[in-house]
């Protein structure tokens, strides 16, 4: 158990405190936001205090942090303020759903928020500030580096090689064997069957509405 000191006050800091709150043996003692941005001096009940004077009231040696910002920026403002607080010389804890599915201890990181329902194969391994929303399936020894974005029901195949910094949109799949370029950026409902350079974008096609009403277009297909 540790007692940690959530960075934010907005809906992930929100997230992050329920999580962890319901599902895991850790104390959590204060919210941390930059001054500027404070916008209430409490949260659920706990102090906010201001980051930039964050080791004298809640100093290292006595507080673990958790970072669990969004993707803003290919997730380079989460990195930047996880690599800080590290360099303040906060240690981290990471947050695994006890509804996660693996044969075995997966390898994972500090400052991973990996939400229910994920199914891990054998051999994955997993990075340091890593966050992965619910319903993934990540296959045989693939590898997802640092301060990557999964969102929901992405499907990773085996052998594959998710580089530092991507976002995978809800839905997204990547074929066995695929490397995947740091800062990739996959849009929701895309394929990926070949690497990919590094701040690639790959986006599907927009769903194209058809010019017909929806009981006609079933009596069409014969199904009413």
């Amino acid at each position: 158990m540790a007692r940690v000191v959530i960075f934010g006050q907005g809906r992930g800091a929100d997230t992050a405190f329920r999580y962890l709150t319901r599902d895991s043996p850790h104390e959590i003692c204060a919210f941390a936001a930059d001054a500027a941005y404070i916008t209430n001096r409490t949260f659920h009940g706990l102090p906010v205090v201001e980051y930039e004077t964050l080791t004298s009231t809640h100093p290292p040696d006595g507080y673990h942090m958790f970072v669990p910002l969004g993707f803003q920026r290919m997730n380079r403002l989460r990195a930047e303020r996880y690599l800080d607080a590290k360099g303040r010389g906060y240690r981290f804890i990471s947050y695994v759903s006890s509804r996660v599915s693996s044969l075995e201890e997966p390898r994972i990181g500090e400052n991973c928020f990996i939400l229910d329902g994920q199914l891990l194969n054998l051999d994955v391994s997993i990075g340091n500030n890593v966050t992965m929303w619910s319903g993934n399936h990540i296959g045989d020894r693939s590898v997802i580096g640092d301060h990557v974005w999964v969102a929901s029901h992405v499907s990773i195949a085996g052998d594959v090689t998710v580089g530092d910094g991507c976002f995978l949109g809800v839905n997204a799949s990547v074929s066995n064997g695929v490397r995947l370029g740091a800062h990739t950026f996959v849009g929701a409902q895309t394929i990926i069957d070949k690497d990919t350079p590094a701040d690639s974008v790959y986006v599907s096609q927009p769903v194209q509405a058809l010019p017909l009403k929806s009981e006609k277009f079933l009596a069409m297909l014969r199904l009413t």
